[in-house]
């Protein structure tokens, strides 16, 4: 997909000549802008361009608040402590079609799915920050298994979004450790997580 020009506005209302105009494809929008009222913003970018994508900035998030954001559309929140590199990846995978949600958040929002009984397929967690490159040891079906465990799911949560046993779970968590030299379960979540 062929990636737009960056513009940078200062007010939401100077956004809405670009928007009828079909600019731009993403916007990255400062939560933190005096007087933006986020919510009544976000529907009316939903009413004026259903396409574009809405990345969030803020200085910092809740899980509470990314989770309502996601819910109300956004493709992903991005703290002003990221660095540079990870807002960019962010804009890549937003931009690739993706929807960027944080680790903190991705527990929670699998336990809402599944709660709903809208959790039917197997789920890929992608979370910041970004994966060790160690990680490209393991097959693709072990970074899954290991992006969820660094997101907090037990073997049986992720038996059950990846469709397989709880002993196949098991069973990958061992090459896992031992592809990585990890010892545990714990060790493993941190080295996903980067801490």
């Amino acid at each position: 997909m062929e990636k737009s020009p960056l513009m940078q506005r200062d007010s939401v209302p100077s956004l809405w000549p670009l928007l009828a105009a079909g600019e731009p494809a993403l916007l990255l929008l400062d939560l933190d802008l005096p007087g933006l009222d986020v919510a009544a913003t976000l529907a009316e970018l939903r009413d004026r361009a259903p396409a574009c994508k809405v990345l969030v900035l803020r200085q910092d998030f809740s899980t509470e608040a990314e989770l309502a954001l996601l819910g109300a559309g956004v493709a992903g929140c991005c703290s002003a402590a990221l660095t540079r590199e990870t807002v960019l990846r962010i804009v890549d995978v937003v931009q690739d079609g993706g929807v960027w949600i944080s680790q903190a958040v991705m527990p929670l929002l699998l336990r809402q799915m599944q709660a709903r009984g809208t959790l039917s397929a197997p789920v890929a967690v992608v979370t910041a920050p970004l994966p060790n490159p160690r990680l490209q040891l393991l097959t693709p079906r072990e970074r899954q298994i290991a992006s969820l465990v660094g997101g907090g799911a037990s073997n049986k949560l992720i038996a059950r979004e990846l469709s397989i046993t709880d002993r196949t779970v098991k069973a990958h968590l061992g090459a896992i450790f031992q592809k990585l030299g990890l010892p545990d379960r714990l060790r493993l979540a941190l080295f996903v997580t980067g801490k």
